[in-house]
């Protein structure tokens, strides 16, 4: 990208900022007793059986509590709801008492064990076909011993239970009697929890408002209220933070170095959970042959994408686990730019032309690669559209038969740190939710299986990387990066990440003690 071209955009960012106090989404930065935190995108299903990404997971565990959940900046666990919690000698039960005297949000009543075994056990309705249903795969029932006492069966092992199930989003209690009352489609964006915010108002794709609840029971959040501002450039979102509009934005891994020497600002880059890919539709006509999906592979300048969208600053991804996480493949291969290699593909598919989309969230970064991509496949006799799409639009573009239009996409996801939440959404049972690249392989879907059930480290590692080498194999991705996440936030705050550089720990974040 041309320097003039960038220079263009953050003019353009710079209005849209300006825009945006004009209609009362910034402004009022004085004010104390509110924190201001950019999302990179508008709020979809706040449900925990079906939260769409880390926006969601941002508002939702803000909102919700659960049995256990992870200590802030670490990677262990901690009682939240439980007074207790006891595991047997065999792993398959858990009995747990819960806190009382725990209220739910705007007079819902009590919590009570009721409400746990409906939060655990809704996840195995077929008929609500819970998005991670397989975070409970193993739940057989929850039993009630009275209102606060209870215990979770399962019918065999499951490693993911302690690391990312229970402590994490699908650990979450939701409250039996308002999903009831108010039904599934309308609890996705009407939440009641027991946590230390209330979710009071949501004005689509302006923001979202949170609210101390007086009568939380454990420590009083530190704001008044949270104002959640859906901003879906980071150069747009970079502006709303050198204007003082947002106290707290991910920022570009290439503006890292300009905040980090400006006194104005605090930043901090974690390792990240992320994988980002060019994806290919194999039930597409023009993709199905695995020839031209090869020659996609061997024609895209990977490093170039990184140079221009991250200066560099950005590793080469080889398969979707990252080295910090259990199943890493060190022996993934490193797919190097070979136009000769790409156009002996293209000859074997007898294809000496051909015209393909790429859908895009509109955002300088997946702008950046696709224009790249673009120009790579040129060279090969293909040729690229580019379909820039908003947040809302992009993420329902691979939704049940309509995903068979998608061609090619770039797409980022972020995991829970542990192996099965990277390789869960490409299953067959994800084609037409979030496996866009509607593959699907029987050996692959019962190793997934297997990794969840598995608690030698060692066996569990090869798993992964058995499922790793099957995907290579089908050759329906090019991987980009793990891209490391970067925040940039006022000094005036001190704020806490989970663990993976995943979203914000809003709760645990305090003003500055400095």
């Amino acid at each position: 990208m041309k320097k003039g071209q960038q220079w263009i955009l953050v003019g353009l960012a710079a209005l849209l900022s300006v825009f945006l106090v004009g209609c009362g989404l910034g402004g009022g930065k004085d004010d104390q007793s509110i924190l201001r935190i950019r999302i990179v995108g508008d709020m979809m299903n706040l449900d925990p059986a079906f939260i769409v990404g880390g926006v969601d997971d941002t508002i939702s565990r803000a909102v919700f509590d659960g049995l256990i959940r992870m200590k802030p900046d670490s990677t262990e666990t901690e009682n939240q709801l439980a007074e207790w919690i006891e595991v047997s000698d065999d792993g398959l039960e858990i009995s747990f008492k819960l806190k009382e005297g725990v209220m739910w949000h705007k007079d819902y009543g009590e919590l009570t064990t009721e409400d746990v075994k409906y939060s655990f056990e809704r996840f195995l309705d077929k008929d609500l076909a819970a998005a991670y249903a397989d975070d409970w795969a193993a739940l057989d029932h929850v039993e009630i011993i009275d209102d606060y006492e209870g215990k979770i069966v399962l019918r065999e092992a499951q490693a993911t239970l302690w690391t990312t199930t229970l402590p994490l989003t699908s650990g979450l209690i939701v409250c039996k009697k308002q999903v009831e009352e108010i039904g599934v489609e309308q609890f996705a964006t009407h939440i009641v929890g027991t946590g230390p915010y209330i979710f009071e108002e949501w004005m689509p794709n302006e923001k979202v408002v949170l609210k101390r609840n007086q009568d939380y029971w454990g420590e009083q959040p530190a704001w008044e209220e949270i104002h959640l501002i859906p901003i879906d450039d980071d150069i747009a979102g970079e502006v709303a933070l050198e204007s003082g509009e947002v106290d707290f934005s991910l920022i570009s891994l290439a503006s890292a170095d300009r905040f980090t020497e400006d006194p104005d600002f605090e930043v901090v880059t974690l390792p990240s959970s992320s994988y980002g890919w060019l994806g290919m539709n194999v039930e597409n006509p023009k993709l199905q042959d695995i020839n031209v999906r090869q020659a996609i592979r061997y024609a895209v300048d990977v490093p170039g994408i990184l140079e221009a969208a991250y200066l560099g600053k950005a590793d080469q991804a080889r398969s979707i686990l990252p080295p910090d996480i259990l199943g890493y493949w060190d022996g993934a291969p490193l797919y190097e730019r070979d136009l000769e290699k790409a156009r002996d593909y293209m000859a074997r598919a007898g294809v000496s032309s051909l015209d393909l989309t790429l859908a895009v969230e509109n955002t300088m970064e997946y702008r950046t690669w696709a224009e790249i991509i673009q120009q790579n496949l040129a060279e090969i006799g293909i040729d690229v559209s580019i379909q820039t799409l908003d947040t809302s639009a992009f993420w329902v573009l691979g939704e049940g038969d309509k995903g068979k239009e998608v061609e090619l996409f770039t797409m980022t996801y972020t995991a829970m740190p542990d192996p099965a939440w990277f390789t869960m959404w490409f299953t067959s049972d994800q084609v037409g939710v979030w496996n866009w690249m509607r593959w699907g392989n029987a050996e692959f879907d019962e190793l997934h299986k297997k990794g969840i059930a598995t608690l030698d480290q060692d066996e569990r590692a090869a798993v992964y990387i058995r499922m790793q080498e099957l995907w290579d194999e089908a050759v329906h991705t090019v991987w980009i990066t793990h891209t490391p996440q970067v925040y940039g936030y006022s000094p005036a705050i001190e704020p806490v990440i989970y663990p993976g550089g995943l979203v914000p720990m809003l709760r645990e974040f305090r003003p500055s003690s400095k």
